[in-house]
Parts: structure tokens; C-alpha cells; sequence
């Protein structure tokens, strides 16, 4: 413990994380300009930093960090680096010149599917399958390229070499992809409502027709793009995915997937032994909805009083835990506390908190598995509450906005692992 609390006090650059980019062994991905890396206490010196590498296609591309759009604290996880950059490329017949993208930098085990994996099997099984309309809602990767530490020559290699098979070691990928829109940018309700709905729509499209489970829906997650004037909800992120076969054998409760404010009860629960299900992502998306209508006046503009389940974003697992509990088994007398300029939304949040809280209400007792006890110790169906909490039951409830249908892409099924 006392080694993890030094190394966390180490700057990114001294622990080896993007130093590399400067190494004369990758020539492929090199700086041009000095990059200072104190990304813990100033992600800005990123920005003006340029960028010199060889992409998979063979072609040498030049960008420019423009802006910082996320960066990870600790050096827990895949210690993402998610900034916005332009492309100064002179090179003849460069297609992305003076164009804005996306640039991932992220260190996934090695054993971890490559987000872009996730993203290409998705987009192949539309076109294959003609379901095309999956496309409008999927990211899009433009470029990726993976590097692999050697042992000896930093931290993550020393570390490997003297920790052996207690280390997970870790590669070091960039992916750049296109440039999508934050909910913020989005001001006209049904506009709103249609990405919900979409993001629904996509993410059990996934799971029913490509064997993906996104495993962490939250509100940066969700984006849009606009596509001759109309506005399709993206599903973006698919860091933490995992195929729906695999799921019997995810990661343990250490390295439990997702967003802590938008993550279900179940997996803030330490005592939970039940893996990830389809509904999980589904208590997920109800959160971002809830956590948009009740704590923004508008679409990035916060609430005047912001207070409303401001603890699940700064307090401990174990305070998010018994928080959301609280308000699942004990709504407010009042109504939820939901912003004028999103009231619209209430018959949504009301209808769809009512099904996950009798479904958490009916479980069986014990209420979690335990060592020795069974997952289903009676006939009732942990994976769905019974039918409480399913893709059907939220489409019912959210197909429909301002008393006017919105676009149905996918009526589909229910999960196809006997969820139904």
C-alpha cells in the first residue's frame, strides 16, 4: 500500500505514461513541441501541443491539442486522456486538414478488448445485417494505435519485473475519432427526448444483435451528431464494454465498471456477487436523465440551486450507496425535484422510478447473493426484477414525449439470455 501511495504522488511523466511520446524508439507518434505532463494539477499545459505520427494506414498526420475534454485522476484504471484536436497537416491529399477530432490516449490491460474492437464489431453487424439505421448512433473511428511497454526501461516495466503476475500491465493506446456534441449543446426538449430514446434504442440493439454491453451509461457518455439538419443520440465510450458472453466473467468489485453518480445500487453494493446485467445500464440511463432534469436549469447551464443528489458526485461509494437507496425506497412526498424548463420529463422519471424501486422492493431475501447461496435460491429473475425493469418496459415509457410519438428504430426482443 505504501508503494501505490508513492507512485500515485508521481507525476504522469515520471511514471512512464506518455513520456514515451517523446522516445526516439517511436517515431510513428512523436511530440514536436516539449510536453510538460503535470496533468494532475494542470491538464491546460496540454493545450497548443503538437503531434507528429504515422497512423495505421501508413500516412504521417500533424495535429494540435485545441482542448482538454477529460483527463482521469490517480493512476487507478485506464487513466484516460480525451482532448479535442486539430489537424495542420501540409502533406498532400491529407482528407482531415482544418478539420476537428477527437484524440483518446488511455492504458487498457492487454487482456482488455480495444474499445475500437467493440466499435468495429458494432458498425459490421449493422451493415451486414441492414440495420443501418444503428450506424446514425454508433462513434466513429477514424484512426488507432496501440504501444507496448518494454520491461526494464520505466516504472510500468520495473514494476512488472519485480511484482511479476501481482502487476497488470498495461499498453498504451490513442485512438482518434470523430468529433461528436455534448447534451449541453442541445436546447430544444424533443430534440432531448429523441436522444434518450435513441441511446435506449442503440444500446439494446447492441446487446441483442452484437453481444455488447456498454456497462457505463453516463451523462458524458451520451452524445449527438447532426446529420442533414436532424439529431441522432450516439452511444459513445465503449472503454468499459464487454461482450455479453463474457459477462459471467467480469472484472471483480475492485474494478467494477461504470460512472459512480449513474451507477445502479446493485453495483455500489460491495456484498454484490451477481455480475453486470442489462438492467444495470438501464437504472444507468434513469440517473442521467434524473441528474440532467433536476440539477440544470437548462441544458449546460447549472441549477441556480444545484443541491439535488449533489452528494453522489463527490461522496463515497458507501454515501452514493445509501443515498440512492434512500431515494429509491423513500421518493420525496413532493414530487422529484425537477427543474420548470425540463418538467416535460417528469412523467418519464416518475413512471420509471416507480419500476426499479418496486423492482429492488420485491427481491427476495437475502437481498444480494451470498457465498453458499444461490443467485436464484427462488423462481425470481434477478437479471430483470421479474419484468420490472427491461428494454420493454422503458420503451413503453419513453417512446412517446410531449404527448407526441418520437422515431422508433428497434422494437427488437428482450436480452437473449433468458432475461425475459
Amino acid at each position: 500500500m505504501a508503494m501505490v501511495c508513492q507512485l500515485n504522488k508521481l507525476s504522469a511523466e515520471n511514471l512512464g505514461y506518455i513520456s514515451n511520446l517523446d522516445w526516439s524508439d517511436f517515431d510513428y507518434l512523436r511530440e514536436t513541441k516539449q510536453l510538460l505532463l503535470k496533468m494532475k494539477d494542470n491538464p491546460r499545459c496540454l493545450i497548443d501541443s503538437t503531434y507528429c505520427f504515422q497512423g495505421s494506414d501508413g500516412k504521417t498526420r500533424t495535429v494540435v491539442i485545441k482542448a482538454v475534454l477529460h483527463h482521469a485522476e490517480g493512476i487507478v484504471g485506464c487513466f484516460s486522456i480525451v482532448v479535442e484536436v486539430e489537424c495542420i497537416c501540409t502533406a498532400f491529399g491529407c482528407t482531415w486538414h482544418g478539420e476537428r477530432k477527437i484524440m483518446k490516449i488511455n492504458f487498457p490491460g492487454p487482456s482488455q478488448t480495444p474499445e475500437e474492437d467493440f466499435i468495429r464489431e458494432a458498425r459490421e453487424k449493422a451493415e451486414s445485417s441492414g440495420e443501418h439505421w444503428a450506424l446514425n448512433h454508433l462513434p466513429e473511428v477514424l484512426d488507432s494505435i496501440s504501444i507496448t511497454y518494454e520491461e526494464k526501461t520505466n516504472v510500468q516495466g520495473r514494476l512488472k519485473t519485480h511484482l511479476k503476475e501481482r502487476y497488470e500491465e498495461r499498453l498504451m493506446c490513442v485512438t482518434v475519432m470523430e468529433k461528436l456534441h455534448p447534451l449541453s449543446e442541445l436546447k430544444d426538449l424533443r430534440d432531448l427526448a429523441q436522444v434518450f430514446y435513441d441511446i435506449l434504442q442503440i444500446h439494446q440493439w447492441l446487446y441483442e444483435c452484437a453481444g455488447i454491453l456498454h456497462c457505463d451509461l453516463s451523462s458524458g457518455n451520451i452524445m449527438f451528431r447532426r446529420k442533414n439538419g436532424k439529431v441522432y443520440g450516439v452511444l459513445n465510450d465503449f472503454d468499459l464494454s464487454s461482450r455479453v458472453q463474457d459477462l459471467d466473467n467480469g472484472p471483480t468489485f475492485n474494478h467494477r465498471t461504470g460512472t459512480k453518480p449513474f451507477m445502479s445500487i446493485d453495483l455500489l453494493n460491495p456484498k454484490w456477487k451477481g455480475g453486470h446485467f442489462y438492467r444495470h445500464d438501464l437504472e444507468s440511463l434513469y440517473y442521467v436523465i434524473l441528474c440532467l432534469a433536476c440539477r440544470y436549469a437548462e441544458p449546460g447551464i447549472p441549477a441556480a440551486d444545484p443541491r439535488a443528489y449533489s452528494n453522489w458526485f463527490s461522496g463515497s461509494d458507501e454515501d452514493v450507496l445509501h443515498s440512492k437507496i434512500s431515494f429509491v425506497y423513500n421518493p420525496p412526498y413532493d414530487g422529484l425535484p425537477i427543474q420548470p424548463y425540463f418538467a416535460h420529463f417528469e412523467s418519464w422519471l416518475t413512471c420509471i422510478h416507480e419500476s426499479i424501486a418496486t423492482g429492488y422492493i420485491s427481491r427476495p431475501r437475502p437481498p444480494v447473493p451470498r457465498a453458499g447461496i444461490s443467485l436464484h435460491p427462488t423462481s425470481f429473475n434477478w437479471k430483470t426484477f421479474d419484468g420490472r425493469v427491461t428494454y420493454r418496459v422503458f420503451r413503453e415509457i419513453m417512446f412517446s414525449f410531449q404527448t407526441a410519438p418520437l422515431e422508433t428504430h428497434w422494437l427488437g426482443g428482450e436480452p437473449t439470455d433468458g432475461t425475459k
